[in-house]
């Protein structure tokens, strides 16, 4: 059944630490240090009389999921999470007890759980950063406009379903290589690709045909429309365009999930 491979799967991700510190720790934990010690150390050379904005920081927070530096430590935890069985060479036992499909929706289903807690830890380090920040200065805090709590939401699920792209691609890879090594490699290469494509076609003025071919820039614009934020100088998303980011974004997961889902179903496992 569905539910046990997840709980099985969950299990296992528990258990292995190394997994779980660099593909979904590490980032907020070093984030939180980082920020820690840059205002620690402004506090000591200069004073910063300036507010801080606790739900700016938060959405900027939220905002690191389209980041193709922080991209590398998601990447690692996705290679990691699919490619196990064929390192440990595991997966002649776990067939036999369970369906195929269900073992790689329990591995979908873990990787965005960890994503999720990944990103909410990089939400809730950016409000006891702003909110040591303030105290640390002496300044007042500048509490979140009463619309915060929805730009928050949709910046998360654009950051979120961006990631799911990710960990998809990642998953079909090593899905179709049965390498760790060629997955991690392989998503790498497909988030900064896409970084140099959202530089080359401009998300404000680039059509919808290009949005298909880059989902970074449909969650890239979904973020912006959520907080607000502009394109370009005086240029915000079209709204016209929200609807069929949010459908284009969903068709990648969708096809990238259904490809891997094709593939280990074919796929003779004699030795793994």
């Amino acid at each position: 059944m569905l539910s046990d491979a997840i709980a099985a799967e969950i299990y296992k991700t528990g258990r292995n630490r190394n997994l779980l510190f660099w593909g979904f720790v590490f980032v907020p934990l070093g984030l939180l240090l980082f920020d820690l010690a840059l205002d620690t150390y402004l506090r000591l050379h200069m004073r910063l009389p300036l507010s801080p904005d606790l739900g700016l920081e938060v959405l900027r927070a939220l905002g690191l999921g389209g980041s193709s530096f922080i991209h590398i430590f998601f990447v690692t935890g996705a290679a990691g999470i699919f490619g196990g069985e064929y390192r440990w060479e595991t997966w002649r036992l776990l067939t036999p007890r369970n369906r195929r499909t269900n073992l790689l929706a329990a591995k979908l289903v873990v990787y965005a759980l960890c994503c999720t807690a990944s990103l909410a830890a990089l939400a809730a380090i950016a409000a006891l950063h702003t909110v040591f920040g303030a105290a640390l200065n002496g300044t007042p805090l500048a509490l979140p406009h009463p619309g915060f709590l929805g730009s928050a939401l949709g910046v998360f699920a654009a950051s979120w379903a961006e990631l799911l792209v990710l960990g998809a691609f990642t998953a079909l890879v090593v899905l179709t290589s049965r390498s760790m090594v060629g997955g991690l490699l392989a998503g790498i290469f497909f988030s900064f690709a896409q970084a140099i494509g959202m530089v080359v076609l401009h998300p404000w003025e680039a059509p919808l045909k290009d949005f298909a071919l880059l989902p970074s820039m449909c969650a890239y614009l979904l973020r912006a429309w959520a907080s607000g934020q502009e394109l370009a100088p005086g240029v915000f998303a079209d709204p016209a365009k929200l609807l069929p980011a949010a459908l284009i974004l969903t068709g990648w997961i969708a096809v990238l999930a259904g490809a891997a889902a094709i593939v280990f179903q074919r796929q003779d496992l004699p030795r793994e």
